[in-house]
Formats: structure tokens, sequence, C-alpha cells
């Protein structure tokens, strides 16, 4: 217990940025804090039913899971938010981000899935087959939505441009989707698809991704009694 006490401590203390080595190094080239979380819970996450671009809002559990962000980011020095504009992440975002300004970016959405936004996944059968396995060429734009390459093209240019507006160093928190964050995941840490795919953050998870120049990124993700398991 006393172990598993001290890990939670040193995982919490790197998260959020309050080792006294980062107070103590002034001269220190600048690093830039992005902490990376997922939306609050839907009904269609419940449902296991594909969102896409579906402008879902957060339901009763999301809304807790985003007031305990919230919490868990207090004292957390934030200069900036970013969100998605889909409700359910500037939902999330809003209840967060003050006193940081909050900005919503298209590139942050979900991946489009065309005809399958909507399909319950452990109920349709046909369809959830279907899906599966057209999910699994990156070129497929699943008949008007957006192919995987497309989504990580889309992602990619928009973290990028993030990372360039923070060029001198700080916190800042991204609040996206299961599939964005991934993507974020991808282009930040060099990760191939089939590492990325590996990457499956649930609703309440948070990550840190810590990016300093001529030092290769470092990743970081949030313990809680939730997810002991991890350690």
């Amino acid at each position: 217990m006393r172990t598993a006490c001290l890990q939670i401590c040193l995982t919490a203390l790197a998260l959020l940025g309050a080792g006294c080595a980062g107070t103590a190094r002034h001269d220190a080239a600048p690093v830039l804090r992005i902490y990376v979380a997922r939306h609050g819970q839907t009904d269609w996450n419940l449902e296991r039913r594909l969102q896409g671009w579906t402008d879902t809002h957060l339901n009763d559990t999301g809304r807790k899971q985003a007031q305990l962000l919230a919490e868990r980011m207090q004292g957390v020095p934030l200069v900036h938010v970013y969100s998605s504009p889909l409700s359910r992440s500037r939902e999330t975002a809003e209840i967060v981000h003050a006193p940081a300004p909050l900005e919503s970016l298209d590139g942050l959405r979900e991946q489009r899935l065309g005809k399958f936004e909507g399909l319950r996944l452990n109920a349709d059968s046909l369809g959830a087959q279907e899906f599966q396995r057209r999910s699994q060429d990156p070129d497929d734009a699943l008949d008007g939505g957006e192919s995987e390459n497309q989504f990580l093209a889309r992602v990619a240019a928009t973290i990028q441009s993030i990372v360039a507006r923070h060029r001198a160093g700080g916190t800042i928190l991204i609040v996206g989707h299961g599939g964005t964050n991934q993507m974020i995941l991808r282009t930040l840490m060099g990760l191939t698809r089939d590492q990325g795919e590996a990457v499956k953050q649930a609703n309440d998870e948070l990550y840190l991704i810590e990016i300093a120049p001529g030092q290769p990124p470092r990743l970081w993700k949030a313990i809680g009694t939730g997810n002991l398991a991890d350690l």
C-alpha cells in the first residue's frame, strides 16, 4: 500500500508539473506541457453507438466526470484550453477551463464516420461487421465520411499549429475525443498505426505530453483510485 501511494503521488507530481526540479531551473529550455483529456460520457457512449460528427451531449455521468477533471486540474497554471466544437467536448471544456481562455477548433473534431454514424456496435451485427472491416482500410472514406488518413492529416495539422502557437512553453489542455486524442498521440509521439490503435482512453482518463527542445516527447498518465491496475 505504501509503495502504491508513493507511485500515485509521484505520478500526480509529474502531471501537475510541480516537481522541484521544474521550478528551480530558470535557465532551462522552455517546456510545453499538453494535458489531453477526453470528453465526459454521453448516452451514445453507454449504448456503444458510433458518434463521429453527430452532436451528442454529456449525460449526468459525463458532467460529473467533467467536474472531477476540473478538480484534478486545480492549481495547474493553464494558459489556454482547446476543445472540439462538438457539444460533448465543448461542454466538458467549459466546466474545466476557467480562468484560461477556451477556444474550439474544427480540427479537433472526432472522425466523421459517414453512413456509420449512430451505428450500435453491440446490436447491429451486420453493420458492425462492415464497419470493422472497412475501418481497417485507412483510405476508406466510409460513404460520406472521412478516411483515417484524412482524419490523421487534419488532426496533425491542428496539433502542430497549436504547438507552434506555444513555442515559449507553458501548460495547455486539449479536450478531445477518443479518436482525436489517438491521432494527437500518433502525431506528437511518432507512434505507428498499430501503436496508436492500442491507445484506448476512457472518458475520465487524463494524459500529459511534455515537449522540450532537443528532447524526445514524454507521455504521462494520471493514476487515481479508479485505475490503480495501470500501475
